[in-house]
């Protein structure tokens, strides 16, 4: 790798020895602080003399028109949502995008049987801009819709008036604007925002996230209905009943607790329902009732039941058991409770008063939820008081898919399974338990073809999160969908700190705890290994966001378990991150580096500051996004530069910037199979993996496409008998 090193033309960085800071007395240098100013001309130099390096390597890999066409086999497909009811005359609303959209698109039917109109249309804007979310008026005639550009946050609420086409003059107060509901009338709606620029003191703008209220055509600013006088770190969201008479308000400590409150709408009076932040919980008005899902006193979840004369009195109806409750909802006049059983999902139906009475048996081994701004969202939807239910459901080979479920004749009928020229019966889905390095059974799924040998020498993309109570359930992607295809193996980690076995499994990697979840990745690592899958250089280690952090931080620790790395959007200076944007909120998840004790933790562990020049890291791609709103984008900047001046004994260490892109990825789908084009090449370059010359590849995509055709047809006959 040395000799590797020094034949690439890397350009000289300036390092800048007086730049640092003292923390707790400590020295610490920072000698690439000047990378902090992204817009100044030396930075974009520097990113862009990267950038040429790392694109002469991605782009010279053999079989990229291959991989290209594998990541749109499995990335372009129709997409169709369930239907939005809303307005007389059976209107609804419903998000659908073709092949070759670029974008999902709101389309409407005015009535039953007329034909679809489309009402938002994302394509037809510039590439950077992104409809992050659109919400119809209770009475079908507005769509309040979220517009963000070169990203999906700092979203501008926008109001389209259907019947012209018109947007309405209102500009909503504040920024960020998200979690959107309509009061029943119409006549305006609640949303979550930052406060306006001049509203706080500089340095502040991120914080002090609040629920407004915006009344349509009024030119008076919209009113703070909710928020907090003295965090600013909390952040807010916002739901209005189905019944019409009450916006359920919550305010979260990140992902670690919140408060909820009801605010009746008739006479703008709050009631509390869950007051102490020091739990999780979910509210649903059900008739005269409240039902509550909550880990309070139930670290894996139980549900409540409530009366709305008395909302901070409740009744445990589901107990807490040795699965983990995730949601629970009231629909068609039953509960949907989706428990989430060593990291994948079941759904138990239950009576109103908790008496339960059968399982509905989904498609196969995957995933209903969902993680959302507002903490985790129920794949089973409907009304209370309707009759239709409707279920999400996805696997690592089964793309995001919507069903409908009929209690009457226990029967899960499709309503939109996509095609994605894959065939899930010819992969096999197996999931190990390993032990970490303190004894701790740790669960992984392992997915391969089910004709694959395993001779020792597999290549591996080994993933995992552990971290803000986030669950690592079954997911679709196309990269992994295109790497199975290449005749590679996907492995997930449900490390400590991810939501997969309650609290107690998330608090055990927080803060001075977060070796755990190191540990628990490395032994993932170090168990393929020894199992027979795969050897260390053919083992590719992939995290995104906190998962980045994960991967850099264990390639340095470990650095002989791993192959190659690829690090999406991570933070990586952990002893400055509360400096940038909201992350300060992080501190809840990392410990706070002001503090003594957890500032000495962090820094043993801060990837930027624990390079060494004495060991033999794996390659590494670092991958910023440079519109993160989310994490650092010059972390990455700062980290190769480190590192390619203090290690030359490994790597070599990339820099692949995502332009135009934010936290989640580019706004267009064509950037997005891009950026998945790249990381499967950068695996192929890594591991000396050889993708499948064109003719093959085509034999392959029609075996496969036949396949899911007949998964797709067979799906139609799934039910409480045949499901397997």
């Amino acid at each position: 790798m040395k000799e590797l090193n020094e034949a690439l033309p890397f350009p000289p960085t300036r390092r800048d020895p007086e730049s640092g800071f003292t923390l707790h007395g400590r020295r610490f240098d920072d000698p690439y602080a000047w990378m902090e100013r992204l817009d100044d001309a030396e930075t974009q130099g520097f990113i862009a003399a990267q950038e040429a390096v790392t694109r002469g390597v991605l782009d010279g890999v053999p079989g990229r028109d291959w991989l290209r066409a594998a990541v749109t086999r499995s990335a372009r497909y129709a997409r169709l949502s369930p239907p939005i009811r809303t307005g007389p005359n059976g209107r609804e609303f419903l998000w659908q995008a073709d092949a070759e959209d670029e974008k999902l698109k709101l389309l409407m039917r005015r009535e039953k049987g007329a034909p679809l109109e489309t009402v938002l249309d994302p394509n037809t804007w510039a590439n950077d801009e992104a409809l992050v979310f659109a919400v119809p008026s209770p009475d079908g005639t507005r769509v309040a819709f979220g517009k963000a550009v070169g990203g999906t946050h700092g979203a501008v609420i926008h109001v389209l008036d259907v019947e012209t086409g018109h947007l309405l003059p209102d500009r909503p107060r504040g920024t960020d604007h998200a979690s959107l509901a309509w009061r029943p009338d119409g006549a305006g709606f609640f949303y979550s925002a930052c406060p306006a620029p001049g509203e706080v003191p500089a340095g502040d703008e991120a914080h002090w996230n609040a629920i407004y209220e915006h009344r349509i055509g009024s030119s008076t600013p919209a009113r703070r209905v909710f928020g907090d006088d003295h965090n600013k770190e909390y952040w807010c969201s916002v739901k209005v009943s189905e019944c019409g008479r009450f916006a359920v308000l919550s305010k979260w400590d990140f992902v670690h607790a919140n408060v909820v409150s009801l605010l009746r709408l008739a006479d703008d009076v709050l009631l509390p329902v869950a007051p102490v932040m020091r739990s999780l919980h979910q509210v649903q008005v059900i008739g005269d009732s409240l039902l509550i899902h909550t880990d309070l006193d139930a670290p894996r979840g139980r549900a409540c039941i409530a009366s709305l004369a008395a909302p901070t009195e409740w009744r445990t109806i589901l107990p807490e058991n040795e699965d983990t409750l995730q949601t629970v909802v009231g629909v068609g006049g039953r509960l949907y409770a989706v428990y989430n059983h060593a990291a994948s999902h079941r759904v138990h139906i239950h009576a109103e008063d908790g008496a339960y009475l059968r399982e509905l048996v989904l498609p196969a081994l995957g995933s209903v939820n969902r993680n959302e701004g507002d903490g985790v969202v129920s794949g089973v939807s409907g009304a209370w008081t309707g009759d239709e239910v409707w279920v999400s459901f996805e696997s690592y080979v089964q793309p995001p898919s919507h069903y409908r479920y009929a209690y009457a004749t226990d029967r899960l009928t499709p309503y939109h399974v996509p095609d994605v020229g894959l065939d899930p019966s010819a992969f096999a889905t197996n999931q190990v338990w390993y032990s970490s390095a303190d004894g701790t059974r740790v669960s992984m799924f392992v997915i391969h073809h089910k004709d694959l040998p395993r001779d020792g020498r597999m290549p591996v993309r080994l993933s995992a999160y552990g971290g803000f109570n986030i669950s690592l359930q079954p997911r679709f992607s196309a990269v992994t969908a295109a790497w199975l295809k290449l005749g590679g193996v996907l492995a997930f980690a449900n490390i400590r700190g991810g939501g997969e076995y309650g609290r107690a499994w998330h608090e055990a990697a927080i803060k001075t705890r977060r070796q755990n979840a190191f540990d628990d990745y490395i032994a993932a690592a170090r168990f393929l290994v020894a199992e027979g899958y795969t050897t260390p250089a053919r083992l590719a280690s992939r995290g995104n966001s906190n998962g980045g952090v994960l991967v850099a931080v264990t390639a340095l620790q470990a650095p002989e378990a791993f192959g190659a790395v690829f690090c999406r959007a991570p933070t990586l200076d952990m002893l400055q991150f509360p400096k940038f944007g909201f992350m300060s909120s992080a501190t809840v998840e990392y410990g706070s580096p002001d503090d003594p004790v957890e500032g000495a933790y962090l820094a043993g562990y801060s990837p930027y500051h624990n390079v060494r020049s004495d060991r033999r890291y794996p390659v590494i791609t670092f991958v910023p996004a440079l519109n993160d709103r989310i994490a650092p984008p010059y972390d990455p900047l700062k980290m190769v530069a480190r590192l390619q001046a203090e290690n030359t004994l490994g790597g070599p260490y990339f820099l692949l910037p995502l332009r135009a892109s934010g936290h989640g990825g580019g706004t267009t789908l064509t950037a997005l199979v891009e950026q998945d084009v790249d990381e499967l090449s950068f695996y192929c370059w890594a591991l000396g993996v050889a993708p499948l010359d064109a003719g093959a590849a085509d034999a392959a995509g029609a075996a496969d496409a036949a396949g899911a055709a007949d998964a797709a047809g067979a799906a139609g006959a799934v039910d409480a008998e045949g499901a397997g």
